[in-house]
């Protein structure tokens, strides 16, 4: 396996899209994306995950919501040249660079899309899904989202939210904590012997919002053999938001890295789900910028190639069949 490729883990743009009804995907002077293909491709970002997020007030029709989410990402891959990538092999083939394109991996973020029918997993598996986060910060049919006011709340996953997994992993999918509550983490641990990923969440220590991961947490996805996305948010980032730069992330990555290993640590931007962005980190075209700061904080070649992209495709790998 190569180390070379770059993985970004969570990016909200085709809901951003979706809302604008932007049925395009160029890097104009007033796009408001902060992802474009050109953009992925100016920043060297090989593979990009792209999460299908049904806000609260679509909940009703949040399964034809993420249904149109699938068909717009098809037909942004048929225009820009995206590979959907739905195996390992596929993923070896740009990993090794032996297709000039893409890589687009479909997540859904918050399941809020199989709750009236566990049965539908199997159908979105068909259509090209490959991670799932269980919940996102509310209460769903399966789990409790990390509450945003609180760091430990509520129940953990239920006992649909206990199957969700067993089914997850008899069909090679990956399972994403982010937005879980604590008691949930514990669940995961419990529940499923397979890998997990959060894919968009930083260090509670440096900065000590809800959303960010306990000393714990980290600790468990370590030994999970998983791996944590860093999230760009200034919020997550930073005491000071206003004031958060791309050295902020790289002082959450040396931090996780430290704690639990430089295998366990990644990238996951959170680009278009974001209000607000780092300095130093607009848009996808800077995340190049984050290799010689890794570098110049001491990290070897082969670590950074492992943070930029290389844990995630060592899980992805792992786990799609």
């Amino acid at each position: 396996m190569t180390e070379s490729i770059v993985i970004d883990a969570h990016a909200d743009t085709l809901l951003k899209l979706y809302f604008a009804s932007l049925m395009r995907f160029s890097s104009q002077e007033n796009d408001p994306l902060h992802i474009t293909k050109e953009y992925l491709e100016e920043g060297n970002v090989n593979v990009q995950v792209f999460a299908m997020f049904v806000p609260p007030k679509l909940e009703k029709i949040g399964l034809e919501v993420t249904l149109e989410m699938i068909a717009l990402a098809k037909d942004l891959a048929k225009e820009k040249n995206f590979t959907i990538i739905k195996s390992s092999k596929e993923l070896g083939y740009i990993s090794h660079k032996k297709e000039s394109t893409t890589g687009m991996v479909l997540s859904i973020e918050g399941a809020i899309a199989l709750e009236r029918n566990l049965k539908i997993l199997p159908l979105v598996h068909e259509l090209g899904v490959r991670n799932i986060g269980i919940t996102w910060s509310r209460p769903n049919l399966f789990g409790e989202g990390v509450n945003f006011n609180e760091k430990k709340t509520g129940h953990g996953l239920s006992k649909d939210g206990i199957q969700l997994l067993e089914e997850m992993e008899n069909l090679g999918m990956v399972i994403d904590v982010a937005h879980l509550n604590y008691e949930g983490y514990m669940d995961v641990m419990q529940f499923t012997d397979a890998p997990f990923i959060d894919s968009h969440s930083n260090a509670h220590s440096i900065c000590p919002v809800s959303r960010n991961l306990t000393d714990d947490q980290l600790e468990m996805i370590g030994s999970a053999d998983g791996v944590v996305g860093v999230n760009f948010y200034p919020k997550f980032l930073s005491i000071t938001p206003e004031k958060a730069s791309i050295n902020d992330v790289i002082k959450h990555i040396k931090y996780i890295a430290e704690l639990i290993g430089v295998k366990h640590v990644g990238l996951g931007s959170d680009f278009d789900g974001i209000a607000t962005t780092p300095i130093g980190l607009e848009d996808a075209r800077k995340m190049k910028e984050l290799v010689p700061l890794l570098e110049k904080e001491g990290f070897s070649s082969k670590e950074t190639s492992k943070i930029m992209g290389g844990n995630f495709e060592r899980v992805f790998r792992k786990i799609w069949k």
